[in-house]
């Protein structure tokens, strides 16, 4: 589907750029002394987070899955209908949690949460992208 590849080159996109910006800070000092990095950051880790979300409601309403109570559910329900593995969705479902601080509640920012993520999970948005790609609505998969 055509939607989700353009929602997929968005994420990569993000996460390159993200990439590109953990590979600068060399310590949780330096993430926390950069106001603009830590904004930049935020936004790249709350729009990726997003269209993870968006490709998720592609997905539920093509395949007309269980309609989800919220942004958290969207990651259950694509794992219960085997589209996505446990590792993906032990990692998306407190980041639909995260992703809710970032935008509501940006004055209780975790820092150190968020300089994990940038340094340590990364891959975890491409372990996403890559069961994406091989599911239903791919050209590869099923």
């Amino acid at each position: 589907m055509k939607s989700i590849e353009r929602k997929i080159n968005l994420l990569l996109e993000r996460l390159a750029r993200l990439r590109f910006i953990a590979d600068e800070l060399k310590s949780f000092v330096d993430y926390e002394k950069s106001m603009d990095k830590k904004d930049i950051v935020e936004r790249g880790i709350q729009i990726s987070i997003e269209t993870c979300l968006d490709i998720g409601k592609i997905i539920i309403s093509g395949k007309g899955l269980p309609e989800p109570k919220d942004n958290k559910g969207i990651f259950v329900v694509l794992a219960q209908a085997g589209l996505i593995s446990d590792e993906s969705l032990n990692f998306l479902v407190p980041m639909a949690g995260a992703r809710n601080v970032l935008v509501h509640g940006y004055d209780k920012v975790d820092d150190a949460l968020i300089y994990g993520v940038l340094k340590n999970h990364l891959n975890d948005f491409d372990r996403f992208i890559t069961e994406i790609r091989q599911g239903p609505f791919s050209d590869h998969g099923g």
